[in-house]
């Protein structure tokens, strides 16, 4: 029995600023990034820096640490996510809130689960059914609601 090769990506396309500029709709566009030649690419590369985006994020996606992302860079964070999510394409939502039940049951998908469910339970919303990017990078009041924020006093209800 042969096996076939996978069929290549067909790519959507619109027009502007005198540009053809790929479509990145679905979680299939992310995923074929790879294959995208990158002479389509708009841009190659962009600072972490005074970009109207979140500089911490942006630090994360940049996995060399040289101020810029590359397409390399772009290309390693959607495999990073498509290894959690059941849909890369959740990132594509713009949502504020990940929906825990868009977090795949593969060893990756439940270690962001638990983490996600801790810092909840941490926050008081242990119940919630989603985690805001905002409850996730407020390390100072994470900190805060857990028994063991690192000021060396141990209470008791640590110890249970």
């Amino acid at each position: 029995m042969s096996s076939r090769p996978n069929p290549p990506h067909v790519w959507s396309f619109f027009r502007s600023g005198g540009l053809d500029q790929a479509v990145l709709g679905t979680g299939a566009d992310l995923l074929a990034l790879d294959q995208l030649d990158q002479k389509l690419w708009v841009a190659l590369g962009c600072p972490v820096r005074g970009l109207e985006l979140d500089e911490k994020t942006l630090a994360l996606v940049d996995t060399d640490g040289d101020g810029r992302i590359g397409a390399p860079d772009v290309i390693a964070a959607v495999k990073w996510a498509a290894g959690r999510l059941n849909d890369v394409g959740e990132i594509l939502r713009g949502n504020d809130i990940l929906p825990l039940a868009s977090v795949n049951d593969t060893q990756e998908g439940r270690v962001l689960i638990a983490s996600a469910r801790k810092v909840l339970a941490t926050l008081g919303r242990k119940d919630a059914a989603g985690i805001a990017v905002a409850e996730a990078s407020d390390t100072a009041r994470i900190f805060a609601g857990n028994p063991l924020n690192g000021d060396g006093i141990i209470p008791p209800e640590a110890t249970v």
